[in-house]
């Protein structure tokens, strides 16, 4: 179910603007937590195991595709450091690119292949749609405080690599369909809400933004995580 906004009439300053309001409520978030986060104790690498699982349903919004859902599963592998978790994640989107950008695209298009020296049918070529699914892996870094009411708060960044299969309406279209499947990097800052139901099992809400190749997006959802691995203090209910 979609429960937000296309990103269609979002312009490059509004995303600046997302950054920086990020950073602003992070600042004083970290003023006050950060005694907090030393309740998570010493820890290095060799402390690295996958110890839970995370499954994760939400909403992504673009400027250039249309609204849609993402569906995820993270595995924790546990604390770097001081309060550093560390996680994999693996997400899966479908979306159509939004009718504007189709417009701006097919004009591109039929200019190259004029260019080329190419032939256009007579109302110049018309894709209908374009369709994206991505596919992608990241490594996220976390940095986690404990709060009130039995509640974890956790800020971090995530690099990520995206396989995205491109395809139009038009049949057989090996030519476009070639063009529009790529293998790209992304990155994104992002920060969630766990709240402890047991030791074991948490429920969180989550938001994001970043750019996945040259598509930017905002990202929000929740999920629920079971864990079996090592506690740490101050991770207990």
């Amino acid at each position: 179910m979609k429960i937000g906004r296309s990103f269609q009439s979002i312009n490059d300053p509004w995303i600046k603007m997302g950054f920086q309001l990020f950073f602003v409520l992070l600042l004083p978030i970290v003023a006050t937590g950060s005694l907090k986060g030393q309740e998570l104790a010493d820890y290095d690498y060799e402390k690295l195991a996958f110890r839970g699982i995370s499954v994760e349903y939400g909403n992504i919004l673009f400027k250039t595709y249309e609204e849609t859902e993402v569906y995820s599963v993270k595995l924790d592998l546990g604390f770097l450091g001081p309060g550093v978790r560390m996680a994999t994640r693996a997400s899966y989107w479908s979306s159509e690119m939004v009718p504007e950008e189709l417009v701006s695209f097919e004009s591109s298009l039929n200019t190259m292949i004029l260019a080329q020296g190419g032939v256009l049918p007579g109302n110049g070529l018309e894709i209908g749609s374009i369709k994206r699914d991505d596919m992608s892996v990241s490594v996220e870094a976390d940095y986690v405080w404990r709060i009130p009411l039995g509640m974890l708060l956790s800020t971090g960044l995530a690099a990520s690599a995206h396989l995205v299969n491109g395809t139009t309406q038009i049949p057989d279209d090996t030519f476009l369909n070639g063009l529009l499947d790529s293998f790209t990097a992304g990155f994104n800052v992002h920060s969630g809400l766990e709240y402890l139901v047991t030791d074991r099992i948490r429920l969180y809400g989550d938001s994001r933004i970043g750019l996945a190749g040259n598509v930017r997006f905002f990202q929000f959802g929740g999920g629920l995580t079971i864990l079996w691995g090592e506690l740490l203090s101050g991770e207990s209910r």
